[in-house]
This record gives C-alpha cells, sequence and structure tokens, in this order.
C-alpha cells in the first residue's frame, strides 16, 4: 500500500482480519463518531443496529446479515468500561472459523453514547 500509513489505517486493517480485535479510539470529543467510521470503512455494508439500550436485551441483526455494528454503553460485567462500537463480520465464517468481531472504545463524553 502506498502513501501514507497511519493508526487508522491499522485499525481497519485489524477489524478486518479474521478473530477478535479491539482498540481504543478518539478524543472525547469525537470519539464515538470516530469509532463508527472506522467500522464502516472497514465494513461499508455493515448494517448499524440500534443502540443497545441499558438493561434491554440487544437488538440483534436482521435474519441474513452477518456485517454489522451496534454503539453501546459500557458494559463492566462484562469487563468493558468504556463506552464502545461493537462489530462482527461472519461473511468468513463465525468465531474461530474465519468471522471477525470485536470492540471500538471510546472515551465517555457528557452525551449518552449512540445520541450522535
Amino acid at each position: 500500500m502506498s502513501g501514507c500509513w497511519d493508526r487508522g489505517d491499522e485499525i481497519v486493517d485489524g477489524i478486518r482480519q479474521p478473530g477478535k480485535f479491539d482498540a481504543t479510539v478518539g478524543s472525547e470529543a469525537e470519539a464515538e463518531a470516530e469509532a463508527k467510521r472506522l467500522v464502516r470503512e472497514a465494513y461499508p455494508d455493515a448494517v448499524e443496529l440500534p443502540v443497545a439500550a441499558d438493561g434491554q436485551p440487544y437488538a440483534g441483526p436482521p435474519p441474513g446479515v452477518k456485517r454489522w455494528y451496534q454503539v453501546h454503553a459500557p458494559e463492566p460485567s462484562a469487563g468493558n468500561e468504556l463506552p464502545h462500537v461493537k462489530s462482527a463480520d461472519w461473511t468468513g465464517g463465525k468465531k474461530g472459523r474465519g468471522g471477525s468481531w470485536g470492540h471500538l472504545f471510546f472515551p465517555p463524553t457528557a452525551s449518552k453514547p449512540g445520541a450522535l
């Protein structure tokens, strides 16, 4: 690849690789938007699921959708201390069989995650 290689390129590449990929991105003011932008760059055809609501079951992808992402608030019980964008790509297989999944964590802001 020619041109400038930056951390954003590394993150997009990590998202696309089989297996789990987690990273922390962005400055506080634009972190959620940056996390969503990076996932959309990695998976241009991914479906954005409704924002995960605290205390409610998370919306799953519609039938047949194999690439998706969703904004989540912190989930301390799952070891996710920061808000994040969770993403998955099952076009290459499921977990451990070619699929990709992970989280792009971002610093909390005064607004609720998913308000952007």
